[in-house]
Parts: C-alpha cells; sequence; structure tokens
C-alpha cells in the first residue's frame, strides 16, 4: 500500500478524464480541484494555493502534463515531495517556443467568444497533429470546451512569466514526445523520449508513459 499522496494535474486545457489511461492501469491518484488564476498569482503562488486547497502537508509525488508538469516543478519545491514527474512538459517559459508570446497578449484583447471559438478550433487541430481515435478527439473537445475562459487566461499568462525552477530541491523525472509541437524536443532535456509522440503522449502512448510512472514509483515508495 502506497503511503504517500500521488498527485497528477492536466494540462492547459484539460481536467481529471485526461488521466483515464493512468487510472485504468491501476494508479492511484488525485487531481486537484480547477482553481482560477488571481489577478497577481505567479506559477509559483499558484502553487501554493493548490497545496493549500489540497492539504498537501505530507509525503507525496506530484505531476502533470504540460502546464500541470510545470505546476508540479513548482509544488516539488513548496510542499514534502519526494520526487516530480513531468509528462510533455518544461521548467521554464525558456522552452516555450516564441510565438505564443505574441499569441498570449493577441489574446488578450479579444472577447471571451472568439477564445472560445479557438479553443474549439485549437482541438480539432490538436486531433489531427497527435492522431487522435474518434474518441479521444471527442474527449479532447470536451474537455477544452469546458474550461473557464479566465483559467485559459491566467494560465497563459502565468506560464509566460515563469522563471521556472532551476533546481528543484527533490528528483524530477521527464518523458516526452519526439514529435511534440507545443514544446518542442529540441528545447528540453528529457529523461525519456517516446518515438513518434506528441503532445498527449499520456493519452496517445499511455503504455509508454504508463512504464514510466511504474519505473519512478517504486523508488519512491520503497524509500
Amino acid at each position: 500500500m502506497r503511503s504517500e499522496r500521488f498527485i497528477l494535474i492536466p494540462g492547459l486545457g484539460a481536467d481529471y478524464r485526461l488521466f483515464e489511461p493512468q487510472r485504468a492501469h491501476g494508479f492511484e491518484f488525485e487531481v486537484p480541484p480547477l482553481l482560477i488564476p488571481e489577478r497577481h498569482d505567479t506559477m509559483r503562488t499558484y502553487a501554493a494555493r493548490i497545496r493549500d486547497a489540497l492539504q498537501l502537508d505530507g509525503p507525496c509525488v506530484v505531476g502533470g502534463v504540460s502546464f500541470g508538469g510545470m505546476i508540479a516543478c513548482e509544488l516539488g519545491a513548496l510542499c514534502r515531495a519526494r520526487c516530480v514527474l513531468m509528462i510533455a512538459s518544461c521548467r521554464s517559459r525558456a522552452s516555450i517556443p516564441s510565438y505564443y508570446w505574441y499569441v498570449e497578449r493577441f489574446t488578450r484583447i479579444l472577447p471571451d467568444a472568439l477564445i472560445r471559438h479557438r479553443v474549439a478550433m485549437s482541438s480539432r487541430i490538436m486531433a489531427r497533429l497527435e492522431s487522435l481515435s474518434h474518441e479521444q478527439f471527442l474527449l479532447v473537445r470536451e474537455m477544452a470546451m469546458g474550461i473557464p475562459i479566465p483559467f485559459l487566461r491566467g494560465a497563459g499568462r502565468m506560464i509566460l512569466n515563469w522563471d521556472g525552477v532551476a533546481s528543484p530541491p527533490c528528483p524530477s523525472y521527464h518523458i516526452h514526445g519526439d514529435i511534440d509541437r507545443i514544446i518542442p524536443l529540441r528545447k528540453v532535456r528529457p529523461d525519456a523520449v517516446v518515438p513518434h509522440g506528441g503532445h498527449l503522449i499520456n493519452m496517445t502512448h499511455a503504455d509508454q508513459v504508463n512504464r514510466f510512472i511504474e519505473k519512478h514509483l517504486p523508488k519512491i515508495v520503497s524509500g
């Protein structure tokens, strides 16, 4: 029986359902409630709010996909984390392609309705790029369309102002797809690379990601 709590945080346009392939594999974990970023939140203060919401005051394992992995890095520095598991993520804004800065600034002036339309378009593009099944596409679209616009705006701002966590106080392990178009492989230094994997490797290449998680969890539990 695992004594540590295991926390997994979804990416920017997803919710707890993103991790169904991991839950189906048998992992037991918690997904924190969605918190809307406050006006002056940074990645560090936002992570602290998640820590407080979860009452995360004991040994734990924290991980996440994309934006969730970034938050997990910050949590690793804020709580008694045994390790951080990063899936298709990065350790600082330096890994984010420069054109996202222009996209984020442009979306500041767009009304919510146009942001929602853009989210719908992005989910369709993601489905093609990631070679999702029809069922996976429907799930990605449903999750993305259910995310509050204030969350998307706030999270985008926090990401592009994130200094990162250069030296986390606990071990961190990172798995990444070799054709990730959101956070390109050339901009990160993962511990494991998934051949032909895009940004949603925990869904499209669940076996590889699950083996990666299994590889590191026993070390933590037995420690």
